[in-house]
């Protein structure tokens, strides 16, 4: 890519790539739970894309603060997809505990509409799909609920143990996490400061960063289907992998 290039150029030059390099994965399919639960990250992550698109092209009046929270979750959903594939031994217990995680939040959600008092709780109590499903949600989450507990039989809130952090690091992150972690979380839970400010990251850099984190999802996933990949695609995510506060 030359230097005169306007942003968005860049941006169309990565959304090809991206396309491209997405093609020669569906092109190669691999029936496990890594491929699953990688699937499953990516399409969270294009998905946020499509909306900080359609907010930059429609030139949404102030949305940098609507922009900045996308990219936070887009930035957690990448940690995890890295997470799960940063150490070759564990990759599939890991995606095995991403997948598995769903039965306790399933089990969460009676738990949580059984003790509210709302309209909608009362509803939820009163289904009559209930006598049915629950069972079944009580037999999945009792049969998972182990790999998830403390030694107190508690159940953590998350299906990694740990916090984000600890995910950052085991994928090489740590140092861009704590600067995107304190600025982007400042957006999503409105500090005055941030409000009176702004976010840190604006206009093009939403989906120049959005691209650069899913092009090293979309980099571990296809070193891990053996997926041969040209100069440009293999170029876009040895860039996606320096942290994001040292380019220029």
């Amino acid at each position: 890519m030359t230097s005169d290039l306007s942003d968005n150029d860049i941006l169309e030059y990565q959304r090809a790539v991206a396309n491209r390099i997405t093609v020669k994965l569906n092109a190669v399919q691999i029936p496990c739970s890594v491929a699953i639960a990688m699937e499953m990250i990516a399409r969270r992550i294009v998905a946020s894309g499509n909306s900080l698109a359609v907010l930059r092209n429609n030139a949404v009046p102030d949305y940098g603060f609507d922009a900045a929270s996308i990219l936070r979750s887009i930035y957690d959903a990448m940690l995890q997809g890295l997470y799960i594939m940063a150490d070759p031994n564990r990759r599939d217990e890991r995606a095995e505990l991403f997948l598995d995680f769903r039965d306790v939040e399933r089990k969460r959600r009676i738990d949580l509409m059984d003790a509210s008092r709302t309209a909608l709780a009362k509803r939820v109590r009163n289904s009559p799909k209930r006598p049915n499903a629950e069972p079944e949600i009580k037999k999945r989450f009792m049969a998972v609920k182990a790999r998830y507990s403390n030694k107190k039989g508690k159940v953590r809130n998350t299906w990694y143990s740990g916090s984000l952090r600890d995910l950052a690091k085991a994928a090489g992150f740590e140092s861009e996490y704590e600067l995107i972690q304190r600025f982007l979380s400042g957006v999503v839970h409105s500090s005055p400061l941030t409000i009176e400010e702004g976010p840190l990251v604006t206009d093009f850099l939403f989906m120049d960063w959005h691209w650069r984190f899913a092009f090293r999802i979309l980099g571990a996933y296809a070193e891990y289907k053996g997926v041969v990949l040209d100069q440009a695609e293999n170029d876009l995510i040895d860039s996606s992998r320096q942290n994001v506060f040292n380019l220029p």
